[in-house]
């Protein structure tokens, strides 16, 4: 009916570990799950979630990824980018 199907916390961390399976030859993965929700309901709030977990992480790893849809990427790319500062970090 092309409404938008968002899985349960466990099951959307599982997806997206296994989308690519050599990622862990290279990679040593800690999710951090902030929500999972349609990328055009995206709010300030969530990106303050965003940016508090890696503010509180940043000494443990040395890059983060963020996963987001499409509609609101340009968005959240901002304004982490103002909540994060000079990151220092990929």
């Amino acid at each position: 009916d092309g409404s938008l199907v968002v899985n349960d916390k466990d099951a959307a961390i599982q997806l997206m570990l296994n989308m690519e399976p050599k990622i862990h030859e290279i990679a040593d993965l800690q999710v951090h799950y902030v929500d999972n929700i349609d990328s055009s309901n995206m709010s300030p709030e969530v990106w303050d979630a965003i940016g508090k977990v890696i503010h509180e992480e940043y000494d443990k790893y040395d890059g983060f990824v963020v996963t987001h849809g499409t509609d609101t990427m340009a968005f959240s790319a901002s304004a982490l980018s103002f909540v994060l500062g000079d990151l220092g970090k990929p």
